[in-house]
C-alpha cells in the first residue's frame, strides 16, 4: 500500500483557520450575548408569552396543551394556550361616533374597569428542554382576534378550550374552540385537504385546524363562569349563577327551562378556501407585506388571464323587453323605471343604456305584481353600460330595484367579517317565503393580519349587534328595521343626531317612543365599505319628485381612493338615485375611475363601493323550493357571487339580501301606525299614487269620554305648506302672506288641516315663504315647515330658514307629559292638536271638547313627545278637509291651513345625513 503524502490536507487546513477560529469565536460572542432561557415558573414563562405578543401574560392565564414527546417538545415545541394583552393602535369604539369626542377610543379605556386590559387568546410552540424549561417560542396565533373584546376565563380540557369575551359591561358571548380539527379531513379530496391544511396553520398553527362553537345572547349576563367536561361545556351566567350547559352531542345550549338571557349556539362550519384566497395570507406569513400583496396581485393576473381564456358567457335572466314607464294617474308623473342612461361610447350598442324589465326564470314569481295593473311587471330592470371611451371594452351591468316593492337584509358571514368583539355572524338567510335574492359584500375572510385582497368590512352591525363599530366618515349602507337603506358618510361628532330615527330603532320598540336620554344607541344593521361615490351636486329635493323626472346628470363626483383602485379586475357598488331607488353595479374587468363614471352615468347621488376580486361579487336571484333547496340564477353568469345552496344553509360571507315588502297580504305602510289596540285604516279620501300604497290613514280612540279621530301622515308622500287664512289681521306695514299654494301644486293638493285664526290682540307669529307677516312672541311651541317636511319645535331660539313656514301654537305637551295649557277649560268646540313622530308621520288628533286634554292624551298615547293644539288664538273650529270627501277642499281659507301637497310615491332608499 503506497503512503499518500498529508501535506496538502495540512496546507489546505492551515489556510482556512483563522477564519474557522472566526466563526467559532463568533458564535460565542453571540451565545454569550443571548439572554438565559427564562427559568422554569409561572411568571417566566408568561413574560416571555408576553415579549412574543408585545404585550403582557397573566401567570394565571396560560395552560399547556396535552404533550407530544420528548423529541416533538424539544424539536417542535410543545403547543401552549394563553390570554395575552396586546399593546395595539388605538381601535375605535361603537359610540366615538355619537360622542364626538374622540375619533378612536382604546381598548382598555372602553372595556377594563379592573385595569387588566383587553386580552386575546393566542396559541403559540414553545421549545422546551427535558426537564421543562423553555428555550424558544414561535408560532403564535391570535385564535379570537377581538380587539375591542376582552377574553377572559379561560378553561381548558383535551383538545377543547373556551373563554367568554367581555366588552362593555357585559358578556358579549362564549367561544369554545375544539383544536383538533372538525374531522372531517378524510371525506375530503386531496386538494381540499391540502388547501384546509394550509388554512389550518395560517388560523391555529396546525394543520388540523379548529372547530369553533360561539354561544350569543339577546340579553347578555353582566358575568359568566365556564368548565369543560366530558359532555360539554357547563356555564354559571350573571350575579345569580343561572346554571346553562352546551351539550357536546346535540350542539344546543340547555337551560333547563329558565333562559333570561336567551343564550343560542352557533357551530361554525369550516370553509375551505380557495388557493386564490390563500396566497396572499400565506405570503405575508412567510415573506412579508411586500410578498403578500405582489402574490395577491399575481394571482389576481392569473386569475384575469384564464377567465380571457374562457368563452364569453351569455345573459342569465329572461327580460320582458324595453320597460315602459309605470302606469300611473292623470296629471301625475311615472318614476319607474330609471331614465335611460346616456351612453358615453358613439356609436352606442343596440340596447345600451335602455332598461329593460328583468323577470328571473324561478318557479316562483314575484307575488302581487302580476294582478294589479298599477304595479310593474318586475321590479327589476337591467342595462349594459360602457362608461369610458377611451376604453370601450369594459362594460358595466346594471340592476335596477324598484325599493317600493323590495327590503333588504344584511347578513354577517361566519368566516367574515371578522368580529372586533363578540361572536362571528351566524350566516343564516333571511325567512324563505319573502327571499328573493342576494348581493355579495366584499369582506373576506383572512387569516388575523393578513393584507387586505380586496377590503375588510370597516364596519358591519347586524341586529342591533356590532361586529366591528362603524368608523367616522367611511362609506355606510345602512338598513332599517323596515327594510329601507340608507347611504352615504357616517357622521362624526354632533352630526350623528342628524341620522334618521328608523336605523336606531329595535323591534321592541313602540314605533313612535321616545328616545331616553343618554341612552346607548347602535344602529339596527349597517356596513360600510372601502370607498365612497357622492355626486358634485346636492341631493335632489322631494320637491322634484312631484313634478317631471329629474333628467339631471352630477357635474361631478368623487370615489375616494381605496387599495389597488388602479387593478382591472372584477368590482362591484350600490348607489341611490334621486328617485330613491337603487342601483347594482357591477363588471368583470373594471378599475376604480370606470366604476366611478358608470355611477354617475347611471344618475347616483350616492353609494358604496362592495370591493373588488378576490371577494365573490355579484347578483344572484333565489328561489327556495318546498325541500329546501334553493334555486339561484346570477345576473350575469361571469359573476363570482356564490350564495348558499340551501335555505337552511348559513353562508360563510356577508350578504345584501333583497325580499318581497309582501307575499300575499297588501304592503306594509311606508309610516308609522303607533298603538297596539288602534284599528288603523286607509281613510277614504283621495290618496298620492300608486292607490297600493296609501299615504293617509286614520283610527278612531276614546279619551276622556270623547272620541277622538286621527290622521296619520306618511312622509316623503306629502310636501306640506303653510298658507294665511283670509281673517288674519297683520299690520298695515306688514308684507302680504299667500293664501293658495302655487298654481302648479293646486292639483295635488289632498288634504288641508286648519291652524285657527290669530286675535285682534297680541296675535301669535305667523310667516309663509320666509316672509314673516305676524312677529313672533317666542311662546308657546312652533310648527315649522321646511322644505316641505313638518316640524314641532319649541317657540323661539334660532331664526327661520329662508323659504320656511312657521306659526306660533300653543305647546300642550312637551318631553312626553301633558302641559298644564292642555287643560285650561274653554268653549266646547272642534278641536285638533297635532306631533310629528321620529320617521316624520304627521299625527293630527281631531275631536269636540272644552279643552285640549282629550286631544293631547290621544297623541301622547301613540308615543308623540311634543304636541301642539292648533288654534292661533281666536278658538276657531278646527278641520280636516280631505280631496274627494265631504266637506270639499277649498282652495283658501278664512283659517290659516296647513294644505298636504301629494307626492307620487318614490323609490325608499334615503341617505344617511339628508
Amino acid at each position: 500500500m503506497t503512503d499518500r503524502p498529508l501535506s496538502p490536507w495540512i496546507d489546505h487546513l492551515r489556510g482556512r483557520l483563522p477564519i474557522a477560529l472566526g466563526v467559532a469565536l463568533l458564535g460565542v460572542v453571540a451565545r454569550l450575548s443571548t439572554p438565559p432561557p427564562p427559568a422554569r415558573t409561572a411568571d417566566a414563562i408568561a413574560g416571555m408569552l408576553g415579549e412574543a405578543i408585545g404585550g403582557a401574560v397573566d401567570p394565571d392565564d396560560f395552560v399547556w396543551e396535552e404533550r407530544g414527546g420528548f423529541f416533538s417538545d424539544a424539536l417542535l415545541g410543545r403547543r401552549v394556550l394563553f390570554l395575552g394583552v396586546p399593546r395595539v393602535p388605538r381601535v375605535p369604539g361603537p359610540g366615538a361616533a355619537e360622542r364626538g369626542t374622540e375619533a378612536e377610543r382604546g381598548p382598555d379605556a372602553e372595556r377594563a374597569p379592573d385595569g387588566r386590559g383587553a386580552a386575546d387568546l393566542y396559541r403559540a410552540r414553545v421549545r422546551l428542554t427535558r426537564s421543562g424549561r423553555p428555550v424558544s417560542l414561535d408560532g403564535v396565533r391570535n385564535l379570537t382576534g377581538t380587539p375591542l373584546g376582552d377574553d377572559r376565563g379561560l378553561v381548558a380540557r383535551g383538545s377543547r378550550v373556551a373563554v367568554t369575551t367581555t366588552a362593555f359591561g357585559v358578556v358579549q358571548g362564549i367561544t369554545q374552540l375544539d383544536l383538533g380539527g372538525d374531522g372531517r379531513a378524510g371525506a375530503r379530496p386531496v386538494g381540499e385537504r391540502l388547501r384546509a391544511a394550509i388554512d389550518g396553520w395560517l388560523e391555529t398553527g396546525s394543520v388540523d385546524g379548529a372547530s369553533r362553537t360561539e354561544i350569543s345572547f339577546d340579553n347578555p349576563p353582566a358575568s359568566a363562569r365556564l368548565d369543560l367536561v366530558d359532555e360539554g361545556l357547563v356555564m354559571a351566567l350573571g350575579p345569580e349563577a343561572v346554571p346553562a350547559a352546551l351539550n357536546a352531542g346535540t350542539g344546543e345550549v340547555d337551560t333547563g327551562g329558565r333562559d333570561p338571557f336567551v343564550a343560542r349556539a352557533h357551530h361554525l362550519p369550516r370553509r375551505v378556501p380557495s388557493l386564490g384566497e390563500l396566497a396572499g395570507p400565506s405570503a405575508e406569513r412567510l415573506l412579508g407585506p411586500t410578498a403578500a400583496a405582489a402574490a395577491e396581485r399575481l394571482a389576481l393576473a392569473a386569475d384575469r388571464a384564464a377567465a380571457g381564456l374562457r368563452a364569453a358567457p351569455a345573459a342569465a335572466y329572461v327580460t320582458r323587453g324595453p320597460a315602459s314607464a309605470e302606469p300611473a294617474p292623470e296629471g301625475w308623473p311615472s318614476l319607474w323605471p330609471p331614465p335611460p342612461v346616456a351612453p358615453a361610447v358613439d356609436p352606442p350598442l343596440p340596447g345600451e343604456g335602455a332598461w329593460e324589465l328583468v323577470a328571473p326564470s324561478l318557479p316562483r314569481a314575484l307575488p302581487g305584481i302580476e294582478e294589479d295593473p298599477q304595479r310593474p311587471s318586475s321590479p327589476f330592470a337591467a342595462t349594459t353600460l360602457r362608461p369610458d371611451p377611451r376604453r370601450p371594452e369594459l362594460r358595466v351591468h346594471l340592476l335596477a330595484i324598484d325599493t317600493r316593492h323590495i327590503r333588504f337584509t344584511l347578513q354577517a358571514g361566519y368566516e367574515a367579517p371578522r368580529p372586533t368583539v363578540g361572536p362571528r355572524g351566524t350566516g343564516q338567510l333571511p325567512h324563505a317565503p319573502t327571499l328573493r335574492g342576494a348581493i355579495g359584500l366584499g369582506a373576506s375572510a383572512r387569516a388575523p393580519g393578513a393584507p387586505h385582497a380586496g377590503t375588510e368590512a370597516l364596519g358591519m352591525i347586524v341586529g342591533g349587534r356590532p361586529l366591528v363599530p362603524p368608523r367616522d366618515g367611511a362609506a355606510t349602507l345602512g338598513v332599517d328595521l323596515s327594510g329601507r337603506p340608507y347611504f352615504g358618510a357616517w357622521p362624526s361628532g354632533g352630526d350623528v343626531e342628524r341620522v334618521p330615527w328608523a336605523l336606531w330603532q329595535r323591534p321592541a320598540a313602540s314605533p313612535g317612543a321616545p328616545r331616553a336620554e343618554g341612552s346607548a344607541r347602535v344602529p339596527w344593521a349597517l356596513w360600510q365599505g372601502p370607498s365612497l361615490f357622492e355626486a358634485g351636486g346636492a341631493a335632489a329635493p322631494l320637491a322634484l319628485l312631484a313634478g317631471p323626472p329629474a333628467d339631471r346628470a352630477p357635474a361631478s363626483a368623487t370615489l375616494s381612493s381605496g387599495d389597488g383602485d388602479d387593478l382591472v379586475v372584477e368590482r362591484a357598488a350600490l348607489c341611490m338615485t334621486d328617485r330613491g331607488f337603487v342601483v347594482h353595479a357591477w363588471g368583470g374587468a373594471l378599475d376604480a375611475a370606470a366604476l366611478r363614471a358608470a355611477l354617475e352615468r347611471a344618475g347616483c347621488l350616492a353609494g358604496v363601493s362592495l370591493g373588488r376580486a378576490p371577494d365573490p361579487l355579484g347578483v344572484a336571484f333565489l328561489s327556495p323550493q318546498q325541500d329546501g333547496i334553493l334555486t339561484a340564477e346570477r345576473l350575469s353568469p361571469a359573476m363570482s357571487i356564490a350564495p348558499p345552496e340551501h335555505a337552511a344553509a348559513a353562508s360563510p360571507r356577508p350578504f345584501l339580501f333583497f325580499e318581497s315588502r309582501w307575499t300575499d297580504a297588501p304592503p306594509a305602510p311606508d309610516l308609522s301606525l303607533p298603538g297596539e289596540s288602534v284599528g288603523w285604516a286607509a281613510d277614504g279620501g283621495a290618496q298620492p299614487p300608486p292607490a297600493w300604497s296609501p299615504a293617509v290613514y286614520a283610527a278612531d280612540t276614546v279619551h276622556l269620554g270623547a272620541q277622538v279621530r286621527v290622521h296619520a301622515f306618511a312622509p316623503d308622500r306629502f310636501l306640506f305648506r303653510l298658507r294665511a287664512g283670509s281673517r288674519e289681521i297683520s299690520p298695515r306695514s306688514a308684507p302680504k302672506l299667500d293664501a293658495e299654494v302655487p298654481a302648479d301644486e293646486r292639483r295635488q293638493v289632498l288634504a288641508a288641516i286648519g291652524v285657527g285664526t290669530g286675535r285682534r290682540r297680541g296675535p301669535r307669529g305667523l310667516a309663509v315663504g320666509g316672509t314673516v307677516g305676524l312677529r313672533f312672541r317666542g311662546e308657546g311651541g312652533l310648527l315649522l315647515v321646511q322644505k316641505g317636511r313638518v316640524e314641532i319645535r319649541p317657540a323661539g331660539g334660532a331664526p327661520l330658514a329662508p323659504g320656511a313656514d312657521a306659526t306660533e301654537l300653543p305647546l300642550t305637551a312637551d318631553d312626553g307629559r301633558l302641559r298644564p295649557e292642555a287643560r285650561e277649560i274653554g268653549t266646547m268646540r272642534r278641536r285638533s292638536a297635532a306631533c310629528v313622530l321620529d320617521d316624520g308621520t304627521l299625527l293630527v288628533a281631531t275631536t269636540t271638547f272644552d279643552s285640549d286634554e282629550a286631544t293631547t292624551e290621544a297623541l301622547l298615547d301613540l308615543g308623540c313627545a311634543r304636541v301642539v293644539a292648533l288654534d292661533r288664538g281666536a278658538h276657531r273650529n278646527a278641520f280636516v278637509h280631505r280631496a274627494s270627501g265631504d266637506p270639499a277642499l277649498q282652495q283658501a281659507y278664512e283659517e290659516t291651513a296647513l294644505f298636504a301637497v301629494g307626492v307620487a310615491m318614490p323609490g325608499r332608499a334615503r341617505r344617511i345625513t339628508p
